[in-house]
């Protein structure tokens, strides 16, 4: 009896110990419990601040949306576009304006931005969107370095498009190649600077041998229309989204193209004028055409508020508003670009062969 009744007591110790146990491990769980509910509390109420803190920043405050070109054109509708409706996004809903900075193909905007701009997320650029391409190049005149901007998306993609004026007769490359010959001078095309995006487009049909003049001084699509209908050139070089009006309008003629549109699919495609290493140049630009409209703030801007432009961003290229806008301006809308895929096409320019990017040079 005395054995069973020590194992029994022995029983009832095990049996208290392990309910002692149990208890322990249950309080344990439920003290982990609480601490993740409370570091998640935490989090959310970190983030609350976050927002609250980007709030009480844009309240009051203006935001300027900077254009590099003159009113008209592409690069002005889409700036001011975004600036119509950003700022209902931005937390703190600060009010937006456009500013146009032309000149130097859009190198006075975007080396403000780099140098002189506040750097807490007031100010938005719309650059050239070959600034990558002109940076790679170098030269004096650049004092930014793209991957510095903080993206904050595209708004579309791009075509480029080779025209012809109303009265000019070219229709396609191949009337392009025989203009000397058939009418006793070079074919010129009006374009705003030795950095634009433009004249590069103009620089490789000419280094292929086709009867090219390049005359600079145009700022704009409204300078570079006007030019050809006085006959002082013969054609432009545009994205299709912003060569409409002088399509539609004007009786512009499409003549070639770089990238891809269903309006203009008949259309031949530039890279078939073009040989040797001028034909990876065009390759490379294609890539870049991807992120057709970037836009960005300045280097340095606090991370939450960078973050808050970008989300704003987004929204607005989702907005149907400013889709309807676009549509009815018969612009290219909500092909949305990352600031990560702007970021990433980028990365890849600058690690391009110097041989293909130096054929970019307006030298």
């Amino acid at each position: 009896m005395k054995v069973l009744t020590s194992k029994n007591n022995k029983t009832d110790r095990e049996d208290s110990t392990m309910v002692k146990t149990t208890k322990k491990c249950i309080g344990f769980l439920f003290a982990m419990m609480a601490l993740a509910a409370g570091g998640g509390a935490f989090s959310s109420s970190a983030l609350a601040q976050d927002d609250s803190a980007v709030a009480d920043f844009y309240k009051g405050k203006t935001v300027s949306v900077v254009i590099r070109s003159t009113p008209g054109g592409g690069y002005d509708f889409y700036g001011r576009l975004v600036a119509r409706h950003i700022g209902k996004y931005i937390p703190g809903n600060p009010d937006v304006i456009a500013v146009n900075r032309p000149g130097a193909g859009g190198l006075v905007a975007t080396n403000y931005m780099f140098n002189r701009a506040p750097k807490d997320g007031t100010e938005i650029l719309i650059p050239a969107r070959e600034l990558a391409v002109s940076e790679r190049l170098g030269g004096s005149e650049i004092r930014y370095k793209t991957l510095e901007f903080g993206p904050l998306g595209s708004v579309s993609k791009s075509t480029r498009v080779w025209l012809a004026g109303p009265d000019v007769p070219v229709n396609n490359l191949e009337d392009l190649k025989n203009y000397r010959e058939n009418h006793g001078r070079d074919f010129s095309f009006a374009v705003s600077g030795r950095s634009a995006g433009s004249y590069q487009l103009a620089l490789m049909l000419e280094e292929s041998g086709y009867p090219v003049k390049i005359i600079t001084g145009y700022e704009g699509t409204s300078d570079q229309t006007l030019a050809v209908l006085r006959d002082e050139a013969q054609g432009t070089i545009n994205t299709y989204g912003s060569a409409l009006d002088q399509i539609k309008d004007e009786g512009f003629k499409v003549i070639s193209k770089l990238g891809s549109h269903p309006d203009i699919d008949n259309v031949e495609n530039v890279k078939t004028a073009l040989t040797g290493k001028w034909l990876q140049v065009a390759e490379v630009l294609e890539g870049q055409m991807l992120v057709g409209r970037p836009f960005f703030t300045a280097p340095g801007v606090p991370e939450d508020r960078l973050k808050a432009l970008q989300d704003a961003f987004y929204k607005v290229v989702q907005d149907p508003e400013a889709a309807e806008e676009a549509k009815r301006a018969g612009r290219p809308w909500g092909d949305y670009a990352s600031p990560a895929e702007m970021t990433d096409a980028y990365e890849k320019l600058f690690a391009a062969p110097d041989e293909v990017v130096e054929l970019l040079g307006t030298e």
